[in-house]
């Protein structure tokens, strides 16, 4: 049955070498192996790394049952494939009713009477083998082992290439999986300017799709800021040109798709085939956030250098007055004495309160003053405000009023903080209103408790609404107070899971500033 196969023999290989996974064409190539080895069971068996398990590969596709299960792992103790491996050469069992492998009874309680195990070896290394069962007993013989042998070498090799390409396939859905999810922009670009690769995070970063990067050369430039391009283009060509190996951290600003600027980190490396370089790639990160940080922290510098420095010079001023009164043995010290300590007071708690308010913002933006809440009464809150508050209003001729309805529910918040809010919005409402009025009103909705604290001052430009509850925002930097005020009111609102904003029609015009709390058992 063996002579003149040699066409099948060609046939199977070809069969064998027609994919890179070999389990594509398995079927095929066993019809072809069933014209000259009979056999009713037929399956590819190969070894894990440590030699401690094997796995069915392939299995018959045809053969009715069996307990051994395509792609699961069994151990190689007990096993025919032990025997494969162990002395490198096929193992025939003539009756599975008398065999001494664990598989025999297993196989012999479905039908199966004779088996082979023939060895696949890749590079000197048995890798698994290919196990023939037939329902015959005594059936296998060396003309089979003969035959099979021709085919043998071929098949260990298509089935190292296709582990070596199933290999590469998760490499990249790997790849392609840590591209599409990163939130930084992943890319390869060749020397001319055209991408090969550009990560989806670059539209979410930009506002420009991706396909706008693969069809127009040199894109990504064009993006950056005018003031950065001839900049980066420099350092991206000293990679280009070999003069550098890389470049690391290159800070730079690109113009969003709505206008928003963009500070981006870039890093790149050469792309190379042999020695020649024939591109880049790299990743840029979004560095807006730690950018707007940096700024804040320098404003931080800034502004508390200037808001102490100013009373500190006061103070000094005054020491000094004090002390040259004393030196020149002037007696007009004694009638001085007054002006100065109200000189040093009054400098003294501006200190006091600028140093006061920086901390507070601090420890709010820290989280560090968990809320302390419980159901207070806006009714009696705002009485105890308006008591504390109508002195300072008197002494720039304003009046204090209360416009509240008489159903007000308790709402849920820190007593403290809500005192300090409204406290700060009725002061800051005074300090810019001569002559003129300021009320407290409420309005009740369904969850929430909305409050405002209007005045008749001169009122809000469009500029500083946007910008008032910033910190250290002041519309003039030599304006009085540290500019955190409004900051910390913002931050209390937003800790009661409420919100705040302010409401001006223009210069002179005075402005609303309201805030909503949560009624009592509603958070």
């Amino acid at each position: 049955m063996f002579i003149n196969k040699k066409e099948i023999v060609l046939t199977i290989n070809r069969i064998i070498f027609s994919s890179l996974d070999i389990r594509e064409v398995y079927q095929t190539m066993s019809r072809e192996l069933s014209k000259v080895i009979d056999f009713d069971r037929l399956s590819v068996t190969l070894i894990t790394e440590d030699n401690n398990l094997y796995e069915n590969f392939v299995l018959s596709k045809d053969y009715e049952y069996t307990a051994l299960k395509e792609g699961v792992f069994y151990p190689m103790e007990g096993s025919l494939m032990k025997r494969v491996v162990q002395f490198r050469e096929p193992v025939i069992v003539d009756d599975t009713s008398k065999g001494q492998f664990l598989t025999d009874t297993v196989l012999f309680k479905e039908g199966i009477r004779s088996r082979l195990g023939f060895p696949l070896e890749y590079k000197g290394n048995v890798i698994g083998s290919v196990n023939f069962g037939i329902k015959r007993k005594g059936y296998y013989s060396k003309r089979h082992i003969g035959f099979f042998s021709q085919i043998a070498p071929q098949l260990a090799m298509a089935i190292e290439n296709t582990r070596l390409f199933n290999k590469i396939k998760e490499a990249e859905e790997k790849y392609r999986t840590v591209i599409e999810s990163s939130p930084d922009i992943i890319f390869e670009c060749a020397k001319d300017g055209e991408f090969s690769l550009m990560s989806p995070s670059v539209e979410k970063t930009t506002g420009y799709p991706v396909k706008q990067f693969y069809e127009n050369r040199g894109y990504g430039l064009s993006l950056c800021h005018v003031e950065d391009r001839e900049r980066v283009q420099h350092e991206i060509l000293l990679v280009l040109n070999g003069e550098n190996s890389s470049a690391m951290d290159i800070e730079f600003r690109v113009v969003h798709k709505n206008g928003q600027i963009i500070w981006l980190s870039l890093e790149v490396l050469p792309m190379k085939e042999g020695n020649t370089i024939i591109g880049i790639e790299g990743f840029c990160r979004d560095i807006t956030g730690r950018k707007k940080l940096e700024e804040l922290k320098d404003n931080l510098i800034r502004d508390v250098t200037h808001e102490l420095k100013t009373p500190v010079a006061k103070i000094e001023m005054a020491i000094d007055m004090f002390e040259r009164s004393i030196k020149t043995g002037n007696d007009s010290v004694l009638g001085r004495g007054s002006q100065i300590h109200e000189i040093l007071r009054n400098n003294i708690n501006r200190l006091k309160n600028a140093i006061k308010n920086i901390l507070d913002i601090s420890k709010l933006e820290s989280g560090m003053e968990p809320l302390q809440l419980s159901d207070i009464s806006i009714v009696e809150l705002v009485e105890q405000i308006i008591s504390e508050m109508t002195d300072s209003a008197s002494k720039k001729r304003n009046i204090l009023i209360r416009q509240l309805p008489t159903n007000i529910p308790l709402i849920k918040a820190d007593r403290d903080k809500i005192h300090h809010l409204m406290t700060h919005l009725v002061d800051n409402a005074i300090k810019f209103t001569e002559q003129g009025r300021i009320s407290i009103s409420a309005r009740v909705f369904s969850n929430t408790v909305e409050l405002t604290v209007e005045d008749t001052g001169r009122g809000l430009d469009d500029e500083t609404k946007k910008r008032v509850f910033e910190k250290f925002y002041k519309e003039t930097p030599s304006a009085y107070g540290s500019g955190v005020g409004l900051a910390i009111c913002k931050n209390i609102a937003q800790m009661h899971k409420g919100r705040i904003w302010a409401e001006s029609e223009g210069r002179g015009k005075g402005s609303q500033f309201k805030f909503t709390l949560p009624i009592a058992g509603d958070r």
